[in-house]
C-alpha cells in the first residue's frame, strides 16, 4: 500500500483532481459573473468557435446529451445571446452569436485569459511554449483514448471549424499516434 501512495500514477491522479477542482470552481464563478452557468458557458463557447453550429454539433463536440445542449441554446436563446436561422426543414436549424453574445463570450475569455483569480491559468502561462506543447499533445492523447478517434474524426469534420485548429488537431493526433 505504501509503494502505491508513492507511485508515480497516485500522485498524478491527485493532482488533476486538485486541478480539476480549481479549474471547475473557477470556471462557474466567471460564469455566474455573466449571468450564465457553466454549461451555457461552454454551449456558448461551442457556437462561437465554429461560427454557427446545430445542437447535435454542440451536443457532439462538448460531449453532452441534445436534451441538455437544446435546453442551454434555448436558455441562450432567451438571453438574446444566439440567433436561431431555421432551414428548409424546421426541425433542423443553426444556431450564431449575436451582437450581445459576442460581447459576453469576449468577457468570458478576457476574464479566464488572464487567469482571474485562477492559479492553473496562471500557473500554466509560466510555461514555457515547450511545456505547453508537451502538456497539449498529452491531454489530446488522452482525450484520444478516452473518447476514441470517431469523436476526435467528428470534431474535425465540423463545418466551420478554423484552419489552424484543423491543422493543430491533425499535428497533434499525428504526433500522439
Amino acid at each position: 500500500m505504501d509503494n502505491l501512495r508513492g507511485s508515480l500514477d497516485f500522485v498524478t491522479v491527485c493532482c488533476l483532481r486538485l486541478l480539476w477542482d480549481e479549474i471547475y470552481d473557477n470556471w462557474v464563478k466567471v460564469a455566474q459573473d455573466v449571468g450564465l452557468t457553466v454549461t451555457e458557458e461552454l454551449i456558448l463557447l461551442a457556437i462561437w468557435f465554429c461560427g454557427e453550429s446545430t445542437v447535435t454539433e454542440v451536443a457532439s463536440m462538448l460531449q453532452r446529451d441534445k436534451g441538455t445542449v437544446s435546453k442551454g441554446v434555448y436558455s441562450l436563446e432567451r438571453s438574446g445571446l444566439v440567433a436561431r436561422e431555421t432551414g428548409q426543414d424546421r426541425r433542423y436549424s443553426e444556431f450564431t452569436l449575436t451582437e450581445m453574445g459576442e460581447k459576453v463570450r469576449l468577457e468570458l475569455v478576457e476574464k479566464h485569459g488572464r487567469g482571474q483569480g485562477l492559479a492553473f491559468a496562471q500557473g500554466f502561462l509560466t510555461l514555457t511554449e515547450e511545456e505547453r506543447t508537451a502538456f497539449a499533445r498529452t491531454a489530446a492523447k488522452l482525450v484520444r483514448y478516452t473518447y476514441g478517434d470517431t469523436y476526435i474524426n467528428t470534431i474535425r469534420q465540423m463545418r466551420n471549424l478554423p484552419n489552424s485548429t484543423q491543422e493543430l488537431i491533425d499535428r497533434l493526433m499525428k504526433e500522439t499516434s
